[in-house]
């Protein structure tokens, strides 16, 4: 019974690598690498399966586990990380040569019966293929879980999706089935039934996900992003923007619409007016004016309030009125100035 369910499930797992890997004629480069990877836990569970049925001993025995390299899961799952999580990213050249391990480990392996020695007497041949992939694995579940934590600390309107939830539960998975591998290689622990218990709840449970919802994997974000403008680099014009904020200060300006700021960046308006609801998750209006707030505060802080007005400092700020200053302040402190003011001094 047990050997049953773990062939079902290595062949659900294969089945769905390849399912992956077609994406690709879709122009899905981002499936093709998970694909990769799926399909290589897929021949790991398979192997399983055949130790435990006797296959891997028999006389007629196909030697699928030559395809088995583990070489090709840092980079595969690093890439399609990168995929999924920067809509800047594009595949380079010498991205392909972070496959080069594998493909040397192929190499060797291919011409091993042809060889007078035995690579598995060498420390180096080890290091390649056994620890040189869990470290790999280690800093890319690290490199994913940094990243989306950023992501959902950024993003305020978070609405799951089933291609969300399964980007997240592969996740899980692979980081579970890193932390036993870490355990298992360098200190120890033979239980190695529980990868094979996460790679059938896996496989399984993403062949069900799969009937919920027939499509890869989804790009993780928590918003659809405005794509009008993927020639220009976000990162680089935000922190443009917020420099020009810091520095010129035109937001002291009673009057700064969004069009005048943007001829200042010398970017297009609808594009300014992107990076701010996009990354800042503010209307323009709002953003403006959290920053004369925040120039408010510095000034109570400076003392200024010991020889002008709350007016007059409000004024000074870039609000061109008392009740819409009133009113911008309790919206993003939840106190009247007063009120605030009344705390500070106490």
């Amino acid at each position: 019974m047990l050997q049953n369910l773990y062939f079902i499930a290595s062949l659900a797992g294969i089945l769905m690598g390849l399912l992956l890997i077609s994406q690709l004629l879709k122009g899905k480069k981002s499936d093709f690498f998970i694909g990769v990877v799926v399909i290589t836990l897929g021949i790991e569970l398979l192997f399983s399966w055949g130790a435990l049925s006797g296959y891997t001993n028999s006389p007629d025995v196909v030697p699928f586990w030559k395809l088995l390299n583990y070489l090709l899961l840092p980079p595969s799952i690093w890439l399609f990380i990168k995929f999924n999580t920067d809509d800047n990213f594009k595949l380079e050249l010498w991205h392909y040569s972070l496959f080069l391990p594998a493909i040397i480990a192929y190499g060797f392996d291919f011409f091993s019966n042809l060889l007078p020695f035995s690579l598995r007497d060498y420390t180096a041949w080890i290091w390649l293929t056994e620890y040189l992939p869990i470290l790999g694995m280690l800093y890319v579940i690290i490199f994913f879980w940094v990243t989306y934590f950023k992501l959902y600390i950024y993003s305020k309107n978070n609405k799951q999706k089933i291609g969300q939830l399964r980007l997240f539960l592969l996740m899980v998975s692979l980081t579970l089935l890193t932390l036993l591998w870490l355990i298992f290689s360098f200190i120890g622990w033979d239980h190695y039934s529980l990868i094979e218990a996460i790679l059938i709840s896996m496989f399984l449970g993403f062949t069900i996900l799969n009937f919920l919802q027939n499509q890869g994997f989804q790009t993780l974000k928590f918003e659809e992003k405005n794509r009008s403008f993927t020639h220009y680099n976000d990162g680089k014009n935000i922190k443009l923007l917020k420099e020009h904020l810091e520095q010129n200060q035109p937001y002291l300006k009673p009057i700064l619409p969004l069009k005048d700021l943007a001829i200042e960046l010398n970017l297009p308006p609808r594009y300014l007016s992107f990076l701010i609801n996009y990354y800042h998750k503010k209307n323009y209006k709002e953003f403006i004016n959290e920053y004369r707030v925040k120039a408010f505060l510095k000034k109570v802080q400076s003392d200024e309030l010991n020889s002008k007005t709350i007016l007059g400092l409000a004024l000074e700020s870039g609000f061109n009125s008392k009740s819409t200053f009133n009113y911008v302040f309790k919206n993003i402190t939840g106190t009247s100035p007063k009120e605030y003011l009344n705390r500070l001094s106490k």
